[in-house]
């Protein structure tokens, strides 16, 4: 059955700062008051914290298995964490046993990293739906929340009935209705509705599985991130744990901080995987205009020689780049957060490096590894990105390509068949327009992009160069300064 989807893709503030509040809050002691706050009702405030996890008590909104796991899990290492903060700001620091306070802020920046990350989610939410999140089930249900989740719906729509065609049927309704009214010659002579080639498409495209690698990476990834500082504590007598509250408060929060960075690795990785499905439902459907091969099981062809399946072509592609446009306009956003989260940590290493600051060594090794991996899952997600933008570029060159020949054919036959030649006319007038709208919409108006900069060789440079001289002034300041580490790990000017 289709879902249906009444929205538009403009990103809310106001409930991203809602959602950004509810978020940093402490589950169950303090999210639960903000809620209060906002709603101005405290049956909307109980609803709202059985949809958004704030705390979560009744089967009636989620299964009991999630609530035990938000129990068990989720709210004992948010609390963990956030003790382990305050405990990290304002214990004398004696009483840590010599744990640098700037190790509980690094780690503390994965999970604020990873709610800022689902604030933007809420603000990329309709205003019916974020409504329905203060609504009592079923208005809104667990099922739903989970549809809206990157690592969950998006990563496998077809397994939730009603996304993808609820998706589909909202780029219809912006691309005015073409789906009911256009039609396409089959290669058997039947004729073919738009909608089902275009299903076809992002059948094919969205058939595809997640890679069986990511989650190994995501895992490697933090452990490679938690290692190095338990190895940099155990090479200078470091406490792992602690012999006192504050110290292992401060101890436990930082590795659960660390450890909550799988979910912004996932997140990076989904992301260059929405951009490698997007491109190859691109490439399915230009190679039925731009390809001289009929089979290969497509049941249509698009003619380039006939203007009514040129504009069938056209608006088919644009169905196909705005379909899912707010899980699309998400996963840019959050490329562009893992970006700015590993410029900011070279930022700090740099501020480390140049204004003598006391900390620990084993801080720096959080700091570069975080750098090193971040960085690197940010540049696949980069890549995919390219290769999507990179996908107009090749278009706009065959129908460029095409333009040409018939020019060379217009002129060579211009004197043999008058006839002839005005469709041919026609069919390079309409090709020369496909080409404007897609510089304009793809290359222009709204290209793929990260960091609010188009996706091409250029940016991916420009980031990597970024991080690298970034890198290389942090060495450079702890040279000049003449850093030397004590026996206990501390750094001496």
């Amino acid at each position: 059955m289709t879902e249906q989807v009444t929205y538009n893709s403009s990103f809310s503030w106001k409930q991203f700062w809602i959602s950004f509040v509810y978020e940093n809050m402490p589950p169950v002691f303090g999210s639960p008051i903000a809620a209060i706050f906002f709603e101005r009702s405290f049956r909307k405030a109980w609803n709202v914290c059985q949809h958004r996890n704030l705390a979560v008590l009744s089967t009636r909104y989620n299964p009991i298995g999630f609530i035990l796991i938000s129990w068990l899990v989720v709210y004992p290492g948010s609390w963990i964490i956030t003790l382990g903060l305050v405990t990290a700001l304002v214990a004398d620091i004696r009483s840590l046993g010599g744990v640098d306070p700037l190790q509980m802020m690094c780690a503390y920046a994965f999970i604020f990293c990873r709610r800022l990350i689902i604030s933007v989610k809420y603000g990329y939410f309709t205003r019916d739906e974020y409504a329905a999140l203060s609504e009592p089930a079923p208005e809104w249900n667990f099922g739903k929340t989970q549809k809206k989740l990157i690592a969950v719906g998006w990563t496998a729509p077809k397994d939730f009935p009603g996304l993808m065609e609820g998706e589909l049927d909202y780029a219809d309704r912006q691309e005015g209705g073409v789906l009911e009214t256009l039609q396409v010659k089959g290669l058997i002579g039947k004729t073919v509705e738009l909608r089902e080639v275009v299903r076809d498409v992002l059948d094919l495209a969205y058939n595809l599985k997640a890679p069986t690698w990511h989650t190994p990476l995501i895992v490697f990834s933090v452990s490679v991130i938690l290692i190095s500082l338990i190895a940099s504590k155990l090479m200078t007598g470091g406490s792992i744990f602690g012999t006192n509250i504050p110290l292992l408060l401060t101890n436990l929060g930082t590795y659960f901080g660390i450890l909550t960075g799988m979910g912004i690795m996932g997140f990076g990785l989904m992301c260059g995987f929405d951009f490698q499905r997007r491109r190859l439902a691109n490439v399915s459907l230009d190679s039925l205009l731009l390809s001289d091969v009929d089979n290969d099981g497509n049941r249509v062809v698009f003619d380039r020689s006939s203007p009514d399946d040129l504009k069938a072509w056209m608006s088919a592609r644009r169905l196909i780049r705005s379909f899912g446009e707010r899980f699309y306009f998400r996963v840019q956003t959050y490329t562009s957060i893992l970006l700015c989260f590993s410029i900011i940590f070279v930022a700090l290493l740099n501020f480390l490096a140049w204004t003598q600051v006391a900390h620990h060594v084993s801080t720096i090794f959080i700091l570069c590894s975080t750098i090193l991996v971040i960085a690197f899952i940010a540049s696949y997600a980069i890549y995919r990105a390219m290769q999507l933008q990179q996908q107009s570029y090749a278009v706009r060159s065959n129908i460029l390509d095409h333009i040409l020949e018939l020019e060379v054919h217009e002129a060579t036959e211009r004197a043999i068949d008058q006839g002839k030649q005005k469709n041919q006319s026609v069919t390079k007038d309409v090709l020369k327009q496909i080409d404007e709208n897609i510089n304009f919409t793809e290359i222009i108006h709204k290209p793929t992009s990260v960091l609010g900069y188009r996706a091409d060789n250029g940016l991916i440079g420009s980031v990597l160069g970024i991080l690298v001289t970034g890198m290389l002034l942090a060495l450079q300041g702890f040279v000049e300064s003449g850093v030397v580490y004590s026996a206990n790990g501390w750094a001496v000017f």
